[in-house]
């Protein structure tokens, strides 16, 4: 079975939909079991001053569930008391599923029909214990992305303005014949239907003080990274070429930015993770050399 982890704020209730009905649209395309987890953190919103009650977006999850159990085994629930603060505390714990492979997923990615059932072929190709496979993307904002880049993307300048004003649904998809490539480095963005098998998971946990938000991603790279050089595990990043996704910048719109009193805690959930980084690191590589 392979789980997909998704963690919304109940602004972006529309997007999960569009998620879903793309999900539901990739599986006609897959053979394994699936589990959908969502959570809808609702901590971040002050109901009292907003418009909309709490109540209507807990009926459209439960709405939105009953299309994914068409096709997966779901877990959809609401966190009022503080279960899940962040996209990172859902990742974190994902290893409670019995699971081969977990898939951490953003709202906001557009993504093939043909996704998952390329994702299942690479699973079952890959021998190895622990693993990390990742899609391809359009060009970033940087050359530090090109590894995993699709080779036609790599025609465009790598900046902010091509990144934030392209066309997600005309430049991701299906694009070409599908490999499967090894890579000799690390590097993906944490929800970007970026799958990691669950021994991994299990393996190299994020530690609770790195916070509910913010570096899980880069924190599993470097550990990874350093955990590589120094022989004490064995891990590989693949890369599915010619599946291209990205996140969708320039048609992202959130409907109830006026009814809704949402509390950001970004820049807190930042300097948590940024002032625990190195020694979360520390911590974990030390775990592995004192064994």
């Amino acid at each position: 079975m392979v789980s997909i982890i998704i963690h919304i704020l109940p602004q972006e209730i529309d997007q999960l939909e569009q998620t879903l009905i793309a999900l539901k649209k990739c599986s006609v395309h897959t053979s394994k079991e699936y589990l959908v987890e969502v959570v809808l953190n609702s901590n971040l919103t002050r109901w009292e001053k907003s418009t909309f009650p709490k109540h209507f977006f807990q009926n459209k999850l439960l709405k939105l569930e009953k299309l994914t159990k068409s096709w997966a085994k779901t877990n959809f629930w609401v966190s009022e008391n503080g279960e899940s603060m962040g996209c990172t505390d859902p990742r974190r714990k994902c290893t409670q599923y019995d699971t081969e492979a977990t898939i951490w997923l953003d709202v906001d990615i557009i993504f093939s029909d043909t996704i998952l059932g390329h994702l299942e072929s690479a699973i079952n190709s890959i021998e190895k214990d622990y693993y990390v496979i990742t899609p391809e993307t359009t060009r970033l904002w940087d050359n530090t992305w090109d590894v995993i880049t699709n080779q036609e993307a790599l025609e465009e300048e790598a900046n902010h303005k091509n990144y934030f004003n392209r066309d997600p649904y005309t430049t991701t998809g299906l694009k070409g014949e599908v490999s499967l490539k090894p890579i000799n480095q690390f590097k993906w963005a944490g929800g970007w239907f970026t799958c990691i098998s669950s021994k991994l998971v299990e393996k190299v946990k994020i530690p609770d003080a790195m916070g509910p938000y913010y570096q899980d991603d880069t924190f599993l790279m470097v550990c990874f990274t350093h955990l590589t050089r120094l022989g004490l595990l064995d891990v590989s990043q693949y890369v599915i070429t010619n599946e291209v996704i990205i996140e969708n910048n320039l048609y992202r719109f959130n409907p109830y930015s006026e009814y809704l009193h949402n509390i950001d805690k970004r820049e807190e959930y930042k300097k948590i993770a940024n002032d625990n980084f190195e020694p979360c690191v520390e911590s974990t590589i030390k775990k592995f050399t004192t064994k």
